[in-house]
């Protein structure tokens, strides 16, 4: 226990530091609301959430898989020549792929605008920008997968953290300033450009000016079958926002969006948790006992989630009304919250039940997945939305997840059994959804509902540590 106990501290710790700027990110634009909805309508935040469409797709298409590539491929080199040689070479190939992209988007940017955004007019130089924006950020990911693999989270988290501030500032000037939705992708360009050129001494330090095709063709190998899955991923996440246009007002879509915003709130856990979850699972595998620690470890980790699940899924809805005092209109996304919340706790059960798939390299199986959850959601928003609006696609982005997390877990146990305890999961999380229950009969009064909101979810580990449910079987 003393060994499972060390290997807890150390992911908990390495999460802690991978999540710290993206947390403080989080509570900084959270604490922004108020401003951002004085200057921004619910329209505004419909026409962002379609360029986050966009912009989430153009990602996946510009790395092309490469950035899982580099990072499983650099485990199985055996020289420090080779690494930098991998180093260089994906670099290199990515900027010049970033670089024909971004220019064939720019040529392509009037037919791209009137897909996405259908007769409403707005400027074209919108999707350049995020395409821009993308196109920057392909020379990012090779130094940002290097300081990983150096298990140096704190650096990674300040590069992150001065990202972010540099984009918060500018967000903060820009949308005062009546720039609207054109300042806030400015924001997200600049402060890309000033990311990726502050990590370009990290890529100088580790990477060869080489290009090696063979260690390309493996990376691309590796990496290239991801990016379906990748596309599929955002699919299941993102399809809801295009799908709901068709149906409702930009409004509601903008509606849509904040409520999302505040559900997927949940990705403070899951989001620090996965970058320092490859590497210690890939470091376990050595261990005789590393199926076991994995499933002991994943245990405490699922329970982590749904403790996350639940502060989002209660707090939300009065944190929503709380930060939009001057508009109002914004409080009728507080449905959404618990929903997304929901959903996103299924989307952490992927992320510990599906890793037999990248620890056997059998990435084929991720498109599988993804285009089982992508294909659910789908369906499953064309069939709600109709009836019951944004509620609807939430509730479609569950069943999505749901079918991506029972897949995950089903094939990976198959290539890489690992002995999850299913009763303890089972118990975590029924005790969270009593808990989500009860706060339904929260009073009428704001502070007394606050307060009896805030023992709710203080209660959740209080009543782990008591039951001992995660130290003893069930």
């Amino acid at each position: 226990m003393s060994s499972n106990s060390a290997d807890l501290r150390k992911l908990a710790t390495q999460s802690a530091v991978y999540g710290a700027a993206d947390v403080f990110t989080n509570v900084v634009n959270l604490l922004l609301v108020p401003l951002y909805t004085s200057f921004l309508s619910t329209q505004d935040y419909g026409n962002i959430a379609l360029l986050i469409l966009f912009g989430t797709f153009a990602k996946i298409v510009f790395r092309l898989g490469l950035d899982a590539g580099f990072f499983r491929i650099h485990y199985e080199l055996k020289t420090a020549g080779e690494r930098r040689a991998l180093a260089g070479t994906v670099s290199l190939f990515a900027a010049g792929v970033g670089a024909l992209l971004l220019t064939v988007v720019a040529a392509a940017a009037r037919p791209i605008t009137g897909w996405l955004f259908g007769p409403t007019p707005v400027p074209t130089s919108w999707v350049v920008l995020v395409a821009a924006d993308v196109a920057v950020g392909t020379l990012a990911f090779v130094p940002l997968a290097l300081l990983r693999i150096q298990d140096r989270p704190a650096l990674f988290s300040a590069f992150s953290a001065t990202r972010h501030t540099v984009n918060i500032v500018l967000k903060v000037v820009l949308v005062t300033a009546g720039w609207g939705v054109g300042g806030i992708l400015w924001s997200d360009l600049a402060a890309t450009v000033v990311f990726s050129l502050a990590l370009m001494p990290t890529l100088v330090r580790h990477a060869a000016p080489a290009f090696s095709l063979p260690l390309l063709g493996e990376a691309l190998r590796f990496g290239v079958p991801k990016v379906p899955h990748g596309l599929l991923l955002q699919v299941q996440n993102l399809a809801d926002r295009k799908i709901l246009d068709l149906f409702v007002t930009r409004g509601e879509v903008g509606l849509y969006q904040m409520g999302y915003n505040f559900g997927q709130g949940v990705k403070f856990a899951t989001s620090a948790f996965e970058p320092a979850w490859g590497p210690f699972v890939y470091a376990q595998l050595g261990h005789p006992d590393a199926r076991k620690t994995l499933a002991r470890i994943a245990t405490h980790v699922f329970a982590f989630f749904a403790a996350a699940t639940l502060a989002v899924a209660v707090l939300g809805g009065d944190l929503l009304a709380l930060l939009t005092p001057r508009n109002p209109a914004f409080r009728a996304a507080a449905p959404v919250i618990p929903v997304v919340a929901l959903a996103y706790l299924l989307h952490g059960c992927f992320l510990l039940t599906s890793i037999g798939i990248g620890i056997e390299k059998r990435a084929r199986y991720y498109p599988l997945v993804t285009g089982a959850a992508a294909a659910t959601n789908v369906a499953a928003n064309f069939a709600l939305i109709p009836h019951f609006g944004m509620t609807g696609a939430a509730w479609a982005t569950v069943l999505s997840y749901a079918v991506m997390a029972g897949l995950g877990f089903a094939i990976s146990r198959r290539l890489f059994p690992i002995p999850f305890e299913g009763r303890r999961w089972l118990a975590a999380a029924a005790v969270a959804a009593g808990l989500y229950g009860v706060s339904t009969l929260a009073p009428a009064s704001f502070a007394v509902r606050a307060a009896f909101e805030v023992a709710i979810v203080a209660a959740y580990p209080l009543i782990l540590v008591a039951t001992g449910l995660l130290k003893r079987e069930i």
